[in-house]
């Protein structure tokens, strides 16, 4: 896929002019980001965020355009409980000691995104285009996050006989715990421009890995 779409850059940029005079365009766009998550180990979770996106572009032809964009896809908040209240054994010199915990952890996620591909469009009407985009995208992932514990430890002799029973609690924190791989994104969008200024409503989905990042968003687009 990547291969491919890489190809189709060269060849277009290589063989192809644009006739126009504003060939190139900067687009700004803000919107709202909705995560379809395979997790479902998360008793609570907040898939829904404010995401952004910059996107610099060169127009080949009247249909064609190159782009290269930089996406904030927003924060993923998740909750996670567990208990352990099956006894687990185990020997500390020469107690038995056998635990129950409860566990409790949430974390924050922050998405960025780094894309390269084509956008196709016509126009529907004067002044109105519509089309779709396509290409693959560098994804980064930064998840911060804290977990809490409580349960008791209880000692046994050799002989099991209990002699202890002490209370455990603590809590733990972890930040900056990074992932990084490349996915296909695609979208369609619609465009009014009037002189060197356009305003797009678009919607764009991001694969990344099993899950998708959905971003629907008005830009505003400028060409030079």
């Amino acid at each position: 896929m990547k291969k491919i779409a890489l190809s189709a850059l060269i060849a277009l940029a290589s063989t192809s002019v644009y006739a126009g005079e504003q060939p190139f365009y900067l687009k700004a766009s803000l919107g709202y980001v909705q995560f379809d998550s395979e997790d479902h180990f998360a008793v609570k979770k907040d898939l829904n965020s404010t995401g952004y996106a910059f996107t610099f572009g060169y127009r080949v032809n009247n249909y064609v355009a190159i782009e290269g964009s930089m996406a904030n896809l927003g924060t993923i908040h998740r909750d996670y409980e567990f208990s352990i209240h099956t006894p687990e054994m185990y020997y500390d010199y020469d107690d038995i000691v056998i635990e129950n915990y409860d566990y409790k952890s949430t974390s924050e996620t922050k998405l960025k995104s780094y894309s390269l591909g084509l956008a196709f469009s016509t126009q529907v009407q004067q002044n109105l285009n519509a089309g779709f985009r396509l290409g693959v995208h560098q994804w980064c992932e930064e998840t911060n996050g804290r977990s809490t514990y409580s349960g008791t430890r209880s000692r046994y002799s050799e002989a099991r006989r209990l002699y202890e029973v002490e209370p455990s609690n603590g809590s733990y924190k972890w930040d900056s715990d990074k992932e990084s791989g490349s996915n296909p994104y695609y979208g369609a969008e619609v465009n009014w421009s009037t002189g060197d200024w356009g305003i797009t409503l678009e919607h764009t989905i991001y694969e990344i890995q099993d899950d998708k990042s959905n971003l629907s968003a008005v830009g505003v687009t400028y060409s030079f």
